[in-house]
């Protein structure tokens, strides 16, 4: 499940880069993109539990949204939305890593079960 632990990294440092870029004064970026970090953080967070272990995928959209959101909010990107498109690509990556990507595959586990 590491997968998961780096998508919640990724959003606290989208819910602090505001501070870091000296933006907290833009209340409507400030509040947007700790709402985003939150989303993200709770669908990594609803990967650990068996019935929605598949929620980290929704997180492929939202770093969709923050891609297009960067690149097209303000021309040309300022550094805080140059920041949303290097996150959104991210996530992008790691969004698609399996849950149980340190394990080995099911079959070998039966087989050294059996063992």
């Amino acid at each position: 499940m590491w997968g998961r632990v780096v998508e919640i990294m990724t959003a606290v440092w989208l819910a602090a880069s505001p501070f870091v870029f000296g933006l907290q004064s833009d209340m409507t970026l400030l509040w947007a993109d700790i709402g985003i970090a939150l989303l993200i953080c709770v669908l990594s967070g609803l990967s650990y539990w068996r019935p929605t272990r598949h929620a980290h995928l929704l997180i492929l959209v939202v770093s969709i949204a923050l891609i297009l959101w960067g690149r097209f909010a303000i021309m040309p990107p300022t550094p805080l939305h140059q920041n949303h498109i290097v996150i959104g690509l991210f996530l992008l990556m790691i969004a698609v890593v399996p849950n149980q990507a340190s394990l080995p595959p099911k079959a070998w586990r039966k087989v050294l079960r059996c063992d």
